[in-house]
């Protein structure tokens, strides 16, 4: 048995021997001196004898042998300093930043750091627990840019990145994450977006640091449908910028193309803070049975579990708690009545609360998913079921990970999000070694290679891209196909370039449709303010065609539901109520599905439904020329589900829409988040006794900065 197989094996009721400790110390030792502390095999040495330390497995005489190692690799946020000489004292606290509290970065993290600190941009692959977030932190304290635009790829992500960065920054920085908050260019500013907000933001005119996270998003490969989207954000934030640092996990190489490859440092790195003990299963001929025992015998630890989608992760949930894996507790039940309370008494996320196994998928309300990982983190839940929602970038991470299912949205994942999902297990500070358990066999190991379509050959990417490009920066090719689609789609070069990420052949259909109903009702298209009947079902009837020409799911089917569903939505006061309406009305024979339908169609409202309306306008405007015609109001309205912008605004800040139902009487006037955040602050020392201990829990966390 090598040196390091006999680490792996360690348990906490058998010790190590001095022996064993100084000859896996020897190993690693030589192993340093030919890779300059980027040896995979000596890091997981390290790491595993400060986890056998951890564990007591370890000989108290030893320990210091042991810093000395974790100090060769560079490990110095897991090291006692005194331990050491006062030149090594010198070089080990030369690695300490201080945001809100004092931290030391490894060598690896300072590496970068001083690359950016020179005024390199950086492309910076490293694994999920490489500390990128820190990273970054730590060159704002010491640089102190003035302007910096953070793109990330979810909403989840925003508030997150907002509450860290109003812990180490919020005194010197004003910290803006949405379309609607105010920017002062001459007072220092964080921009918290995706790219989606940063294309409608039109006042940002000079960068001083552009941070993109997982960037691997930009290439087409990866099947996301906002691919485009962040290639566009990048193309208009890049010349503004003074300096682009981008991050992710798992990437060979990049092609950012002639023009820009030359300005980009791509820093490839392996170093991890964490290791994994993989245990393979994916020979078990009874998955679930399997899987049900290894997550009972982890149920002391927090354990984080891949699904496939919402239902499936739904139907795990109840498969674990009939299995008799459970954590009930006093919050854990009062949590419970209080999702069923503010939402559907049958909603089976409240069942799921009240035996702690949590379900985290996309169609759950922002504020639910925040709380659910806060209370996994906190260790309140141990069993936390996700969706490929907490794969891209969510700082929350578990002792286990089990990936009991292999597909994302019905396709076989492949080697780069398996590695991500595997990079869940650990966390720097929290999980010296953690244990992935895969149900199925892992897909083979491949380069990953990302592509930048926009600016390495934007001549041969999408239609909606190439309309976005400059006429200047194509090729012959390009710009001749920039110039003809107008002409072969009929469709105008301005709306090509707003528009076209629905799709030509979606927009042509479109078209069509509109001028039908042109040609007999005009007026059930040509108008402004709010809609009347008719004009309600000829939105609907086109938004839902284009719902189901793009494969995209509403909750409901039919145009005449969806009109149906707009109006209750706007018509009925509560968010409650309003579950309980669709609910009944659509899947009466199936209440629980029709909760979480009811949630895909408040998404749908949220984006989908607002984007087509908007395509619609256009095509309306440009067909009659008519520029008087104007959706807008209808459309800002079903965004916001027919709610005050603010309430929305603040389920991202993490105070639920059915609490902001209920506080607005008590807050009211209110023009903003801000400024409901600060009349919910003021009320919160006497708030009024109908919000009880989980109410004033969420907005204690939602307002305390």
């Amino acid at each position: 048995m090598s040196v390091l197989e006999r680490l792996r094996d360690v348990k906490p009721d058998v010790a190590l021997s001095s022996d064993e400790i100084f000859d896996a110390i020897f190993v690693a030792g030589s192993k340093l001196n030919d890779d300059d502390r980027e040896n995979d095999e000596a890091l997981e040495i390290a790491i595993r004898l400060l986890e056998a330390e951890r564990l007591g497995a370890v000989p108290e005489t030893c320990f210091e042998a042991i810093e000395f190692l974790a100090e060769e690799c560079g490990l110095y946020p897991y090291i006692e300093p005194q331990r050491f000489s006062h030149i090594t004292q010198t070089v080990i606290e030369a690695h300490s930043i201080k945001l809100k509290d004092a931290f030391r970065l490894h060598s690896k993290q300072m590496q970068i750091l001083l690359w950016l600190l020179n005024g390199d941009n950086v492309v910076l692959s490293a694994p999920t627990s490489f500390g990128k977030s820190v990273l970054l932190d730590a060159f704002i304290a010491h640089a102190r840019p003035k302007t910096i635009v953070m793109i990330v790829p979810t909403i989840a992500l925003i508030d997150e990145a907002r509450r860290r960065l109003q812990d180490n920054f919020g005194n010197e920085y004003e910290i803006l994450t949405s379309t609607h908050d105010e920017y002062d260019a001459s007072h220092p500013s964080i921009f918290v977006l995706t790219q989606e907000r940063f294309l409608q933001r039109k006042d940002i005119e000079n960068i001083d640091l552009l941070f993109i996270d997982e960037f691997y998003k930009l290439d087409p490969s990866r099947h996301d449908s906002r691919f485009e989207t962040l290639n566009l954000a990048l193309y208009y934030a890049l010349p503004r910028a003074r300096q682009c640092f981008m991050a992710g996990p798992y990437i060979r190489t990049i092609d950012f193309g002639e023009k820009w490859t030359g300005n980009f440092r791509f820093v490839r790195t392996d170093y991890r803070t964490v290791t994994v003990n993989v245990i393979d299963r994916s020979d078990s001929e009874d998955k679930k049975s399997i899987f049900l025992a290894d997550l009972s015998n982890s149920s002391d630890e927090q354990s984080l579990v891949f699904a496939a989608s919402p239902a499936s992760a739904e139907t795990l949930m109840g498969e674990i708690i009939e299995s008799g894996i459970t954590a009930t507790s006093q919050l854990n039940k009062a949590i419970s009545e209080w999702i069923a309370s503010n939402y559907h008494a049958e909603w089976k996320i409240s069942y799921g609360c009240l035996n702690g196994v949590i379900v985290h998928h996309g169609r759950l309300p922002r504020s639910l998913g925040q709380l659910f990982v806060r209370l996994f983190d906190e260790g309140t839940i141990r069993v936390l079921i996700c969706t490929s929602t907490l794969i891209e970038g969510v700082n929350t991470s578990a002792a286990n990970v089990f990936i009991y299912d292999k597909k994302i949205n019905r396709t076989d994942f492949d080697f780069f999000s398996f590695s991500n999902i595997r990079g869940r297990v650990g966390r720097m500070m929290r999980h010296f070694v953690g244990n992935a358990y895969l149900y199925h066999e892992p897909p083979k190991e491949i380069e990953t290679r990302v592509e930048v379509p926009i600016l390495s050959d934007p001549g041969a990417s999408t239609d909606f891209l190439i309309m976005n490009v400059e006429g200047d920066e194509l090729s012959d090719a390009g710009r001749e196909r920039q110039l003809d689609l107008p002409l072969s789609t009929g469709l105008p070069e301005t709306f090509l370039k707003e528009h076209g990420a629905l799709g030509i052949e979606t927009l042509k259909m479109l078209q069509q449709k509109i001028q039908e109903i042109l040609d007999t009702h005009p007026e059930h298209l040509v108008w402004s303010g709010l809609p009347g009947k008719d004009q309600k079902s000829a939105l609907a009837s086109l938004a839902v065609a284009i719902a189901h020409d793009r494969n995209q799911r509403m909750g409901i089917f039919t145009d005449k539901q969806v009109r149906w569903a707009w109006d209750q939505l706007a018509m009925i006061k509560t968010m409650p109520a309003f579950l309980r309406w669709f609910s009944r009305t659509f899947y009466k024979d199936d209440i629980a599905n029709g909760i979480d339908s009811a949630f895909q169609f408040l998404q749908a409202c949220e984006f989908n439904f607002p984007r087509s309306l908007g395509a619609i306008e256009a095509l309306v405007s440009h067909l009659t020329g008519d520029k008087s015609i104007s959706y807008g109001l209808y459309i800002v309205a079903l965004e916001n589900w027919f709610r005050p912008p603010w309430m929305k605004q603040l389920d991202e800040a993490g105070i639920p829409v059915p609490l902001a139902e209920r506080l607005f009487k008590h807050i009211q006037p209110v023009e903003n988040r801000k400024m409901a955040l600060s009349k919910i602050a003021g009320l919160r020392a006497q708030l009024p006794v109908e919000f009880d201990d989980v109410d004033r829990m969420i907005i204690d966390h939602a307002i305390v900065r």
